[in-house]
């Protein structure tokens, strides 16, 4: 089993789970909130082509509210390598997105990243300061340069909630400005079609998502023909029920295995197929046999 391509994989799978995989949020109100107040959450089983290498949780969580301090909620995100790819190359992130609602708008507020790769320590926060319109973050306790804040702009989690709340039967073209303190780029999110898919715990009709990676810093920039495509399936917010990416290192998916949905157990069930609003991409069922 090649080290280098395992540690490269699981890097990829905690960066593209957690910017993307792949839920317009700056734009968008609350109303869907429950997610929050429910304390719903998603678990994952991680695999890199048939072979199973870690898990990952994200979940939702509303803050208790602070002396007339604005509403406030958190998003968690977790990957962990399993005992055998630990053996080889441990890996352990954990990102914490923290959120406030401004005028009935959800933004992010602190983005905060800490991993463990291979005992190797990386720690960063990104601090959203809307007072002095600053990004300003932190590696290691070093301060890097800050950078303006753009209009439309959220972090990598909060750009989750923000593809799961658009609607692509109306909207099939989504795009949305991300920052990890870095650089700012454009995810553009596009509905390809809809399709039934099996999971471990039953089976659902989703909505298949194609992300572009275009931006996207890593193994991305080396993978000219990388593609990365979500599966949610047909609610509001949606639930991402699968993440499938094929880059130069091989290819990896992330299915959903359990958790909680506003108060209640996930469990797959079969969903009439409904009338796509565009035409499927060839491109993509060449790369993904879709």
């Amino acid at each position: 089993m090649n080290q280098r391509k395992i540690k490269q994989y699981l890097i990829l799978v905690s960066f593209t789970l957690a910017g993307l995989v792949p839920f317009q949020i700056s734009i968008a109100d609350t109303k869907h909130n429950s997610l929050f107040q429910d304390k719903s959450y998603f678990d994952y089983d991680i695999y890199w082509s048939f072979l199973k290498i870690g898990s990952a949780q994200l979940s939702f969580h509303q803050l208790d509210p602070k002396n007339g301090s604005e509403e406030e909620y958190k998003i968690r995100f977790s990957v962990r390598s399993n005992e055998l790819i630990s053996a080889i190359y441990p890996v352990e992130t954990d990102i914490v997105s923290t959120l406030i609602k401004i005028d009935d708008r959800i933004k992010p507020l602190v983005y905060r990243k800490d991993s463990n790769e291979g005992g190797n320590q990386t720690d960063s926060i990104v601090r959203f300061d809307y007072q002095l319109n600053q990004i300003i973050e932190e590696k290691n306790q070093i301060q890097l340069t800050p950078i303006d804040i753009e209009h439309n702009l959220q972090d990598p989690l909060s750009l989750i909630l923000a593809i799961c709340q658009n609607d692509f039967q109306s909207n099939p073209t989504f795009l949305q400005n991300v920052t990890d303190g870095g650089q700012i780029f454009p995810i553009e999110s596009s509905y390809v079609e809809m399709k039934v898919i099996n999971t471990g715990i039953g089976e659902f009709q989703s909505q298949v998502i194609d992300i572009d990676p275009q931006g996207l810093r890593g193994v991305f920039k080396k993978s000219p023909d990388a593609n990365v495509i979500l599966y949610l399936n047909y609610q509001s917010p949606a639930i991402p029920l699968k993440l499938k990416s094929k880059v130069r290192v091989g290819s990896f998916s992330a299915i959903l295995s359990g958790g909680m949905y506003q108060g209640n157990p996930i469990k797959g069930q079969k969903i009439e197929i409904l009338q796509s609003p565009s035409k499927s991409n060839e491109k993509l069922k060449k790369h993904f046999k879709l």
